[in-house]
Formats: structure tokens, C-alpha cells, sequence
């Protein structure tokens, strides 16, 4: 339900990626990564027209890890994407990224380090955000961690895992989302911009049957959500909160 104006909405997510990483050491390496899906927005008993629906997006990004000195290693990741709506301008829905973190083994338990990600936005304005680095075997069996993001994420979150066994995990994962898209010329701001912006809690249960393969269950509640819509130069047109909203999907991961 939106908050400051009538109606309410829900969006289906899918989002299919591929990659291949290349190591010439134990603790270097390249990998390239694409990805491509849809955000379907519904909304219903809006006062006017619904300001988006169908939103694709496209991903491409390069991961460098380099080892230095005896415990310290580097990690890049420079991203392009593309966040626009069905018949929206592509060179106008294209935004670019870099992730980049240096962390150090201060014991056999813990890696930790700082890092830093930069994204431009669509309104040529850019995000600059801290960010952990952290790998902890709190015990046997607990670990703390930067989590990858999906989809369109842009900054990883962090993780509380638990491993039941050696097949199942279950982990508690928090971030901050801020998803960004151009819009159409049709709409009620044509060539303009939204933006979907949310804290979720998310709590998962991970079957690993085999080294290369894992499925996951996912299932939690987006707090803080926020939707805008601006106009082509970036000015606000619209904006709403909306209530704590459930979540749930699941994802499956493939190595060979």
C-alpha cells in the first residue's frame, strides 16, 4: 500500500545471469559476468495512470581479485547496466558502477577490510557508498559476510549464516536497494525517471547437493520503501512511501 497517495502495487522479479573467471594463481584472477531480466510493476487503484510497469534491465561486469603482500588481496568490479522501460531510449537507461575493496587475513577466522562503490545515476548525478569487506567464521559453524547483491542491486549487504550441515545453511541478510529506471514517452513523465528504493530483511535456507550446484528459498519484508518518480531532468513529479511489504522468491546457482 503507498502512503501518501492512493493505491498500492506489487512487482515480479526474474533475472538470469552467466559467467566464466579465468585464475592464473591461487590468489589471482579475472572473471567476466552478464545478466539480463524484467521487473513487472502492477498497480492498482492509483488516482491517473500508472507511472511504470515492465522495466528491463541488463547487466555486464568485469571482477579483478589480485594477491598482495603475505595476507592481503583486491578485489574491482566495474559494471555497466541498463534499467529502462520497454521502449524507453537504451543510451538513456544506461548507468556504470565500480565496486572496490581491499581486505587483509588478520587471522585463520577473519578477513576484514574497507571499500568503497561508485555509481553514476541516470539524472548525471553520482552515489558514492562505504562498504565492508568481511569473511568471519565467528565458529564451526556461524559465519559473517559480504553478501553479493542481485539482480540490479548495486551494493552488496551483509550476512548472518548458520551451517546446519554440510548441505544446509540458513542465513539472515540485510541491505539497502536502490533501483533506478528511465522511463517510456508515453507515461505520465515522459523520458523520465523512477526509482524504487527499500531496506529488505531477508531470511533463506540454502541446499548445497554438490560442490557446483545450490538452490536457495528465500523469504522476508522490504522496510523504509520508497517510490519516486521525476521528470527528464531529475525533478520530483511524485513520491510516496509505501508499507512493509512481504517478499519471497528462489534462486539456483550452476558451476561447471
Amino acid at each position: 500500500d503507498l502512503d501518501d497517495a492512493e493505491g498500492s502495487f506489487e512487482v515480479d522479479r526474474w533475472f538470469l545471469g552467466a559467467g566464466v573467471t579465468y585464475g592464473w594463481s591461487p590468489r589471482d584472477s579475472i572473471g567476466l559476468s552478464v545478466g539480463a531480466g524484467r521487473n513487472s510493476y502492477e498497480f492498482d487503484e492509483v488516482s491517473g495512470e500508472a507511472p511504470w510497469d515492465e522495466i528491463d534491465e541488463s547487466r555486464i561486469s568485469l571482477t579483478w581479485r589480485h594477491g598482495f603482500g603475505d595476507t592481503g588481496s583486491l578485489i574491482v568490479i566495474p559494471t555497466v547496466r541498463s534499467n529502462g522501460e520497454d521502449g524507453a531510449s537504451s543510451s538513456d537507461s544506461r548507468s556504470y558502477g565500480l565496486l572496490a575493496a581491499a581486505f587483509w587475513r588478520v587471522s585463520d577466522n577473519l578477513n576484514i577490510g574497507p571499500g568503497v562503490g561508485v555509481f553514476s545515476r541516470l539524472e548525471d548525478s553520482t552515489r558514492v557508498f562505504p562498504i565492508l569487506a568481511i569473511d568471519w567464521d565467528i565458529s564451526e559453524r556461524w559465519n559473517l559476510s559480504t553478501g553479493s547483491g542481485l539482480a540490479a542491486s548495486q551494493g552488496p549487504g551483509l550476512t548472518l549464516s548458520y551451517a546446519l550441515n554440510p548441505n544446509w545453511s540458513f542465513g539472515l541478510s540485510g541491505r539497502y536497494e536502490d533501483i533506478e529506471f528511465r522511463l517510456d514517452d508515453e507515461g505520465p513523465a515522459p523520458g523520465g525517471i523512477g526509482r524504487d528504493q527499500s531496506l529488505p530483511l531477508v531470511l533463506s535456507a540454502r541446499l548445497d547437493p554438490n560442490p557446483n550446484v545450490n538452490l536457495s528459498l528465500f523469504m522476508g519484508v522490504e522496510l523504509g520503501g520508497q517510490l519516486t518518480l521525476m521528470d527528464e531532468s531529475g525533478g520530483v513529479v511524485e513520491e510516496s512511501d509505501y508499507d512493509p511489504a512481504a517478499l519471497f522468491g528462489v534462486t539456483a546457482n550452476f558451476r561447471f
